[in-house]
């Protein structure tokens, strides 16, 4: 009995979909750092967690996209939003205060490298000699950026940006693979609520609502919000759920060594980085490493 092959996905729904992960996820950084220099970083993470899941909740009222979602459903976007937005958006966040936004894009590079380690324990096999070389040059990068100095940020903020690269990853693969709604704005909307309510949580138990005066709130930061809201989560987020199901991990990996360049390029740009040898060389190690650890064009995905 033959079974049918999957349809084919448009090119210009896959174009649409890996410029927003590209242009956005890369302006990104840029605009949390704007945001949380007013704005408590964890409860701003929430608000924006918050915000793209309303919108997508509207999104699949209009169309009738939404399914009763079971409890394994549940538990898989529980446990993903945790990870993804607890974890990485609220450590990335809460260092973006001291750190600059090009640097805070460049540790992110750390994800594709956490994702091969990750499924070399879980499947107990060991990465080619490639992998392993770029490893070592994505690790070389990230003690560069560790060991500059003259900057504000602490060590603690360095290891939160690496921790928050590993809980990303981590996220990712939970959600990949774990059960979940056909639709993937569903299953967006139930990570974003997991992150939102995680979020709150945090932020409250941490006094940042009390800490928080709304009427001090520049344009700018509302600007940054509504761009991080808009353009980050409902677009760059959803895009990225879908990406997963229908595309190559290698490919949607890709993300991870054009957002640097981008994110890099723009803080240089509106003076929130000032170009440096030793940034430019951290650059280009981890990048390598992201290309040295995605599989070749052509292989099997």
């Amino acid at each position: 009995m033959s079974v049918a092959a999957a349809a084919p996905v448009p090119r210009v729904r896959l174009f649409l979909a890996f410029a927003a992960i590209y242009v956005f996820w890369s302006a990104s950084f840029l605009a949390i750092r704007w945001m949380v220099a007013e704005v408590p970083p964890l409860l701003a993470m929430a608000i924006r967690c918050a915000g793209g899941a309303a919108l997508l909740i509207a999104w699949l009222a209009a169309t009738g996209g939404s399914t009763r979602a079971s409890a394994a459903e549940w538990r898989t976007a529980a446990v993903a939003g945790l990870l993804l937005f607890a974890g990485c958006h609220g450590l990335l966040a809460s260092a973006s205060r001291r750190v600059t936004s090009g640097e805070c894009a460049l540790y992110l590079t750390s994800i594709p490298m956490f994702l091969v380690v990750i499924s070399a324990v879980v499947e107990r096999k060991a990465p080619r000699p490639r992998v392993l070389l770029g490893l070592a040059a994505g690790t070389l990068g990230i003690a560069i950026l560790t060991g500059r100095t003259g900057a504000s940020a602490t060590l603690i903020d360095r290891a939160a940006l690496v921790a928050s690269g590993l809980a990303w990853a981590a996220g990712s693969l939970w959600a990949r693979h774990g059960a979940r709604p056909a639709s993937s704005v569903q299953s967006s909307v139930m990570q974003l609520a997991a992150g939102a309510v995680s979020l709150f949580a945090l932020a409250a138990a941490g006094g940042e609502f009390e800490a928080f005066a709304p009427e001090n709130v520049s344009p700018r930061a509302i600007g940054a919000l509504a761009f991080l809201v808009l353009g980050g989560t409902v677009l760059g987020f959803a895009a990225y759920t879908w990406l997963l199901r229908v595309a190559a991990p290698a490919a949607v990996g890709t993300y991870a060594f054009v957002n640097p360049v981008l994110a890099l390029g723009l803080a240089i740009a509106v003076g929130d980085e000032a170009p440096s040898g030793r940034s430019l060389a951290a650059a280009a190690l981890v990048v390598g490493a992201v290309l040295l650890c995605s599989r070749p064009p052509g292989g099997k995905t």
